[in-house]
C-alpha cells in the first residue's frame, strides 16, 4: 500500500534523492562536433576580443550588465574579475569561425579560437539551481549549429551529465532585449515572471525577465536539441529541414 504524505499538499512533495549537485567544474572540457567549452583563461582573451570586434559591433554590449569596455585590456581585466568571482563559472566557446554550421567537408573540425563565452552564474548545488548567462556570442557564431551546440552542451552537463542533476537552469535577461527572450524560449526555456528595477545596468533601470528549464521538461528539450542538431535535420547547403521549436512541439505531443 503507498504511503501518503500528509504535508505534501501544504508543505510541498519530498524530493526522492535530496543530495546536492557539485559545483561546476571548468577543469573537465565539454566537446561537441562544432564547438568545445573549456574554463576560460587568460590565454583565450586576445583572440576572443578580436573575433568580437566591439568596435564595428558595439551593440554586443548593450544589454550587458557592466559599463562598456574602451579597449582590449579593459575587456580583459573584467573577465579576470569574473574568473575569480566564486558566482561565475565562465567557459570560452572554442570552435572555427568558418565551419560554424554543417558542411560536406569530411574531416573533423579544429576547435581553435575562441569566438564567445558562456557561462552557469550562482550555482546553488544545496538547492540544485543554477543559471546560464554572461552568454557573449561573436557574431559570426550567432544564429549557427555551434552556437546551439555551445546552449545545448552546458545544459546537458548540468541536468544529466553530473550526479545529482540540477534540477533547474534559469536564464534572465534584460526584459527590453527580445532577442535574448526569444533565444531562451527557442531553446526550450519557460517564461516565468518578471522582476520589476532589479539592477541599475549601465546607469539605466532595469526590469528582468526570468526563464527556466526544469528536470520534468528536460527529456524532451534534450530530444528536441539532439534532433535538431543531428546530421539529418540539415540539407546540402547546411539549412535546417525543422526548425527547433516545430520539433518540440511534435516530441510534447508525443508524451
Amino acid at each position: 500500500m503507498t504511503s501518503v504524505d500528509p504535508k505534501e499538499a501544504t508543505h510541498g512533495p519530498l524530493v526522492p534523492d535530496p543530495r546536492p549537485a557539485p559545483l561546476p567544474d571548468l577543469s573537465k572540457p565539454l566537446m561537441g562536433r562544432y564547438v568545445t567549452l573549456e574554463g576560460l583563461r587568460q590565454t583565450h582573451m586576445p583572440i576572443l576580443w578580436q573575433n568580437l570586434d566591439v568596435e564595428q559591433n558595439p551593440e554586443l554590449l548593450d544589454y550587458l550588465p557592466w559599463d562598456v569596455f574602451a579597449d582590449a585590456e579593459a575587456f580583459g581585466a573584467e573577465l579576470q574579475r569574473l574568473i575569480k568571482d566564486r558566482y561565475f563559472h565562465i567557459y570560452a566557446v572554442k570552435a572555427d569561425p568558418d565551419r560554424l554550421n554543417p558542411d560536406a567537408i569530411s574531416e573533423p573540425r579544429s576547435h581553435d579560437e575562441t569566438v564567445g563565452i558562456i557561462a552557469y552564474i550562482d550555482p546553488h548545488p544545496a538547492w540544485r539551481e543554477v543559471e546560464v548567462g554572461c552568454v557573449l556570442f561573436s557574431k559570426s557564431l550567432q544564429r549557427t549549429a555551434a552556437a546551439t551546440e555551445a546552449h545545448y552542451l552546458i545544459l546537458k552537463n548540468a541536468m544529466h551529465m553530473v550526479d545529482p542533476p540540477y534540477r533547474r537552469v534559469s536564464w534572465k535577461c534584460n526584459s527590453l532585449n527580445k532577442k535574448s527572450r526569444r533565444a531562451a524560449e527557442r531553446l526550450g526555456y519557460v517564461y516565468e515572471g518578471r522582476f520589476r528595477k532589479h539592477m541599475i545596468a549601465q546607469g539605466r533601470s532595469r526590469d528582468s525577465d526570468w526563464l527556466s528549464i526544469i528536470d520534468d521538461e528536460w527529456p524532451v528539450v534534450e530530444s528536441a536539441l539532439e534532433a535538431w542538431l543531428a546530421k539529418e535535420n540539415f540539407n546540402e547547403q547546411g539549412q535546417q529541414v525543422q526548425d527547433l521549436d516545430s520539433i518540440r512541439a511534435t516530441l510534447q505531443k508525443r508524451q
